[in-house]
């Protein structure tokens, strides 16, 4: 039996576009790194790049939802159908009710410069625009700085959306007024979106 949280440490999930010309890596620190296959960035027009990259991203969150599937699978020696038991949706009603407001969950991150916006609800949709113009004003290596800044902005509101859903339904120890103050953060961050 191997530990669960070396695996994870280990684990490299990379994936490739559905054109095959932009690659994803993706570790368990959920540090994204995106880059072009040599002379693919001056080929796109920011709607083709746009559906690329939305669509990358979705291969990237399956092929990461597996990897840690298949390290658990690993870590209690389990057979894959085992794991697909155990990964089973759960009966809890306040679970079923978490999982389902999971699968709605809207996340958007904008990148430093603005130039792009994506937008994923449950991470199995994704809508990646990017501002006319960008492609060729920035450049390829200027554009990935601001396609990795746009999935760290995205991340983070995500994940913070994530603990407070998850505040909502299990008792995580936050303290109220913590949990009040990050619930009028996003209030005011949606009205300036």
């Amino acid at each position: 039996m191997e530990d669960y949280g070396e695996l994870l440490d280990r684990m490299v999930i990379t994936v490739t576009s559905p054109d095959g010309n932009i690659r994803a890596t993706i570790n368990n620190a959920v540090r994204v790194d995106v880059e072009f296959l040599p002379g693919a960035f001056p080929r796109y027009d920011e709607y083709r790049l746009g559906q690329q990259l939305a669509r990358l991203g979705v291969n990237t969150f399956i092929g990461f939802k597996r990897g840690r599937t298949e390290a658990y699978r690993r870590s209690y020696a389990m057979s894959a159908e085992e794991a697909e038991r155990a990964g089973r949706p759960s009966t809890d009603p306040r679970r079923v009710r978490y999982e389902e407001q999971l699968d709605r969950l809207r996340g958007e991150g904008r990148s430093a410069g603005g130039v792009i916006q994506v937008t994923t609800v449950g991470m199995l949709r994704w809508s990646v625009e990017i501002r006319p113009g960008s492609i060729h004003r920035l450049g390829e290596e200027r554009f990935l700085a601001e396609i990795h800044s746009a999935l760290d902005s995205l991340l983070t509101d995500r994940q913070l959306k994530i603990i407070m859903l998850k505040a909502d339904h299990f008792d995580l120890g936050i303290p109220g007024p913590l949990l009040e103050r990050m619930r009028r953060l996003q209030a005011l961050k949606q009205r300036g979106r």
